[in-house]
């Protein structure tokens, strides 16, 4: 049994890694691992505070069907059978988009074990840019890219998740594989049908 002291790499690599190790994905195990996320997400500021709320309104909708859907594969056969794949809402696309910000987690932390002159802003805006930005609009992109400049430094970051430099380049080294691993063959679901960008025009300003 994990211990209670875990960091929170060591709790969302454990989580993962559950996921890879499964034939067929359990809409109630992926829907915990990003739930297993999603503190990350209060350490990068208020934008990423509303992409947290973006996500967990998605990662609800995918609870809300687990009992009648309890793989992925079932929840994205369900879709291209009444032909809502990329419908707003559907559970395949807000799967997607969940997908997509594992994917912007899991390059933040990449960049960030490559070079550890890289700062937070950079890492996180390269991350961005190859996973989020796609299917955000022109506005979403650009208050994005604004608010980035707004994030605590590289050490505020990895004391708030509990790391140091050396375990969070250990960490990330254990976590990036495994996720790579397990999003590439969900989104082998989706036959390689694009998804529409998101029709957010705004992002709430900073209370």
């Amino acid at each position: 049994m994990a211990g209670s002291d875990e960091t929170f790499l060591q709790k969302l690599t454990r989580a993962f890694a559950t996921l890879e190790a499964q034939s067929s994905v359990s809409t109630r195990d992926f829907t915990d691992a990003i739930e297993t996320m999603f503190p990350v997400f209060d350490h990068l500021g208020t934008v990423f505070h509303f992409a947290k709320g973006e996500m967990n309104t998605k990662k609800d909708s995918l609870q809300k069907v687990q009992h009648q859907l309890p793989t992925l594969d079932a929840v994205v056969a369900a879709d291209k059978k009444s032909n809502t794949v990329t419908k707003k809402n559907s559970g395949s696309r807000n799967l997607h988009r969940l997908l997509t910000a594992v994917l912007f987690v899991s390059g933040l932390l990449q960049n960030m074990a490559k070079n550890s002159a890289t700062t937070l802003r950079q890492a996180a805006s390269e991350a961005y840019d190859a996973t989020l930005a796609p299917v955000h609009t022109y506005f979403v992109r650009t208050a994005v890219k604004a608010s980035l400049y707004l994030l605590p430094d590289r050490a505020t970051f990895l004391h708030s998740i509990g790391e140091t430099e050396e375990t969070a380049k250990v960490r990330a080294a254990g976590f990036v594989p495994k996720v790579g691993t397990f999003v590439e063959r969900v989104m082998h679901l989706y036959d390689g049908t694009s998804m529409p960008a998101s029709d957010v025009r705004f992002l709430p300003s900073a209370s």
